[in-house]
């Protein structure tokens, strides 16, 4: 997850789906190390201006970070060492309400977490899925942070699933897309499977069971009316409406099963276990191709340039690298 400090240090990067977070100094790779900055684990990050947000903790709860005092503190750690942990000690003698990292209230037992911007209205919301209820809460420019805006009580799909934000033009509110269905050839209409929140939680189509044929395991939208539903092993391109576009390829297809994919300006990355594929939006020519059978990636993060990890295949313990794909810029 990138953030650019309030100095002059340069960017920074903070691997998601780590045993903590470790930033990296964009400005400083030929130092190549990650210093602890935080030392829960956590499964999801993202940044807002300053505040970073992490799905973290043994129960799970979304908690929000001060970013320039994290790295205050360390830079204080590091210049007096101390027999208790900075942070330890900033959380003994500083109260709650200025504390750098605190959990965002309702959030425990978090399965899954979504930020989306309306670019029509400039909101941005975060949503979070519990086992029995769904939040729906709006950034607050001079508090920064994130204020509760709804609590859907009702259950969400079991196993948590697809919760993707789908922005519609004239909505303030997002929808949320928890399933997608259809058939992996052009053509024909996909089905999304939608929760207006505006109108409440009741889909006007049944959500179908995961794991059935035909059901997309990825939904991506890439600007105001195009999606990229992603199946096995295509990829397809539609409108808000399900119906194929008439700009693009239809369909983008992929000799091996699919694990993400990302959407660059001109192209889409199909990632799997043992490499990626880039494929043109507008002909489904193969753009770029990197295979290795010894190693297996996996996509850490893909919010402006991509993360990739990679070990061993004949090693699955061991230490892994890590890759930073530069070049990739969200066009929406």
């Amino acid at each position: 997850m990138p953030w650019a400090p309030p100095n002059p240090q340069g960017a920074r990067k903070c691997p998601a789906a780590l045993p903590a977070r470790y930033p990296l100094n964009l400005h400083e790779l030929h130092e190549d190390t990650l210093e602890k900055l935080i030392s829960q684990r956590c499964t999801w990050l993202y940044c807002v201006n300053n505040v970073l947000l992490s799905l973290s903790g043994k129960s799970t709860h979304i908690w929000a970070h001060d970013l320039p005092g994290l790295f205050e503190q360390r830079r204080l750690q590091q210049q007096v060492p101390l027999s208790i942990p900075t942070n330890r000690l900033t959380q003994r003698i500083i109260p709650r309400r200025f504390a750098l990292s605190a959990k965002i209230p309702d959030t425990k037992g978090c399965l899954q977490c979504r930020v989306v911007r309306n670019p029509y209205t400039g909101s941005t919301f975060l949503l979070a899925a519990l086992p029995a209820s769904l939040l729906l809460l709006q950034w607050y420019e001079p508090l920064q942070k994130f204020l509760l805006l709804k609590n859907f009580s009702s259950p969400l799909p079991s196993p948590a699933g697809m919760l993707e934000p789908l922005v519609l033009d004239g909505k303030e509110l997002p929808q949320v897309c928890v399933g997608a269905e259809g058939p992996e050839g052009p053509g024909c209409r996909v089905l999304f499977h939608v929760l207006p929140l505006e109108a409440g939680l009741t889909p006007d189509v049944l959500i179908p069971p995961e794991g059935l044929p035909g059901t997309a395991q990825q939904v991506i939208q890439v600007d105001r009316d195009t999606v990229l539903v992603c199946f096995d092993r295509c990829v397809r391109i539609v409108d808000l409406l399900g119906e194929p576009t008439a700009m693009l390829a239809p369909v983008l297809t992929f000799d091996f099963p699919i694990e993400t994919v990302v959407c660059l300006q001109d192209s889409v990355l199909a990632f799997w276990s043992h490499g990626m594929q880039g494929r043109s939006l507008d002909t489904n020519e193969v753009t770029q191709e990197i295979t290795d059978e010894t190693r297996i990636f996996r996509v850490l993060g893909a919010h402006r340039d991509i993360i990739l990890e990679s070990i061993p295949t004949d090693n699955p313990g061991a230490h892994s690298n890590l890759y930073i794909l530069t070049g990739h810029q969200s066009s929406y």
